[in-house]
């Protein structure tokens, strides 16, 4: 199965795409791609664009590539491509960010994340964090830093405890049995995980679509299964996409903390199964309906069966 747009993709804008890959990595043949980035790119390609991968293609950026590739959508689903073989090897390459940023520009998608990529590279970890951060509340909830950063601190603090919600969550314990609440109930208690609005919890607003896509997706809280869900909110959200994707591969990809989920989660390297993180690219980007709002209002569906749920939100 492939990336929905992707799969129409013409010939010549195929072989454009594989040139575009050939050339990150082997940073436009300065560098030998490794035994494991030749092999799952063979898997990913294919997978993602529903072609096979083309015979010798050029390790060169093809002049026009944007030309080629013309709707925004396939633009996005090509950078998360690239950005995924960029994060194959659990180590950051100068050079593959250099490109990654010039292909970013070249697509008109996604250049400030990769601006972020390249001050990790600098070692500006604060610095490209505090800006992840800083869009993220902004595009996310349209929050400015102060109140975002307020969302997180305030309640550990005992103040501004979602009172609402908390209990709300309280509740789902008296969820029928295999409906969402009764999914989501286990979530947390199973994991021992706080309520989101709690004080000891995360921001409602922040973590609340997180959590579902867990429960709905059937994705586990280890790592992979972290990256895993991330990559699920990517395809649902493809104009946040690596905004929303790129803290967690470098958390446990290539074992740089996240400064502000370092407390909860550990810093790893060599985490990412890339074709599982493919196919959840993938289930994102083909489900319909309300869970494609990040501010989707669940908690109507709350009783429903949770299979029903998967069913009509074509959760594949």
């Amino acid at each position: 199965m492939a990336f929905h747009d992707l799969a129409s993709l013409p010939p010549a804008a195929v072989r454009a795409v594989a040139q575009t890959c050939e050339a990150l990595i082997s940073a436009e043949g300065k560098e030998r791609p490794t035994e494991r980035e030749r092999e799952l790119l063979a898997t990913l390609f294919p997978s993602l664009l529903g072609q096979p991968w083309p015979k010798d293609p050029a390790a060169t950026i093809p002049v026009g590539l944007s030309g080629l590739v013309l709707s925004r959508r396939q633009r996005q689903e090509v950078m998360q491509l690239l950005t995924l073989l960029a994060f194959l090897e659990p180590r950051l390459d100068q050079a593959k960010v250099q490109l990654l940023k010039r292909i970013a520009v070249e697509l008109q998608v996604e250049p400030e994340t990769m601006a972020d990529l390249e001050e990790v590279c600098r070692g500006h970890v604060l610095k490209s964090f505090g800006d992840m951060y800083r869009r993220t509340f902004h595009a996310l909830n349209n929050d400015g830093v102060v109140q975002g950063y307020a969302r997180f601190i305030l309640p550990m603090l005992g103040v501004g405890i979602d009172r609402e919600h908390e209990s709300r969550y309280a509740a789902l314990n008296a969820a029928p049995a295999g409906s969402l609440g009764a999914g989501l109930h286990a979530y947390y208690i199973d994991n021992n995980f706080p309520y989101p609005g709690s004080r000891r919890g995360l921001p409602y607003a922040y973590v609340a679509i997180h959590d579902l896509h867990h429960v709905i997706g059937g994705y586990a809280t280890n790592p992979n299964g972290e990256l895993q869900v991330l990559g699920f909110a990517m395809g649902l959200f493809p104009d946040h996409a690596l905004l929303i994707g790129l803290p967690a591969l470098l958390q446990f990809q290539m074992g740089i903390a996240d400064p502000l989920a370092g407390s909860v989660a550990p810093k790893l390297k060599d985490q990412l199964d890339a074709p599982a993180f493919a196919q959840a690219l993938q289930r994102g980007g083909a489900t319909t309906g309300p869970i494609r709002d990040f501010h989707w209002d669940f908690w109507p569906w709350i009783e429903r069966p949770l299979a029903d749920v998967r069913r009509e939100l074509q959760v594949l």
